[in-house]
């Protein structure tokens, strides 16, 4: 009779134990989903700021406007790798004159709606993007860069990357002052 009535309390102090070990795995579930919601509100803040500033360097320049709008390539557009230096943590920008997506389609993106719209040709011309460069490949004309858009480094076409400021700007408004700038 003993030892029934420790084999019943054992298995209680088990079923009790169970209840405590799921509320805990529970609530560390529950906590990491928080943490998850908040990183990803901050990346898409992230990529929305970084939309931004690539939007605001096509409006600063009449040359990279020219482009994306009219399709029209003003000769001096500063494209690393191609006519100019390249180097690795620089800032680029991403910038399309044709209808395709923000990012690459082989991009990998969070699981989140406005990270996919970013995958779709919704906007002609698309958003131009800020993108920090991670590695040059030359040979190919080919970028890999990373940016607060995409989980991991993708890869860009050397002849989608522009400098951020354009020096031809400069001389097309007749001065070599960057008080404008």
């Amino acid at each position: 009779m003993k030892i029934l009535a420790l084999l019943i309390q054992n298995k209680i102090l088990l079923a009790i134990l169970a209840g405590v070990v799921s509320i805990g795995s529970f609530q560390v579930w529950k906590d990491n989903q928080v943490k998850y919601e908040k990183f990803i509100a901050s990346q898409e803040n992230n990529c929305k700021v970084y939309m931004k500033m690539g939007e605001d360097a096509v409006k600063r320049s009449p040359s990279l406007r020219n482009l994306k709008y009219n399709n029209i390539v003003t000769p001096g557009l500063k494209q690393p790798g191609i006519n100019s230096q390249y180097e690795v943590d620089s800032r680029y920008l991403l910038l399309y004159n044709k209808p395709v997506s923000t990012l690459p389609p082989n991009t990998v993106v969070y699981e989140n709606g406005f990270f996919k719209s970013l995958l779709s040709k919704a906007n002609y011309p698309p958003d131009s993007l800020l993108v920090k460069a991670v590695s040059f490949d030359v040979k190919n004309q080919q970028a890999t860069v990373s940016s607060y858009c995409a989980k991991t480094p993708f890869v860009v076409r050397l002849e989608n990357l522009y400098e951020e400021f354009q020096p031809v700007d400069r001389d097309l408004r007749g001065s070599s002052s960057n008080l404008f700038f």
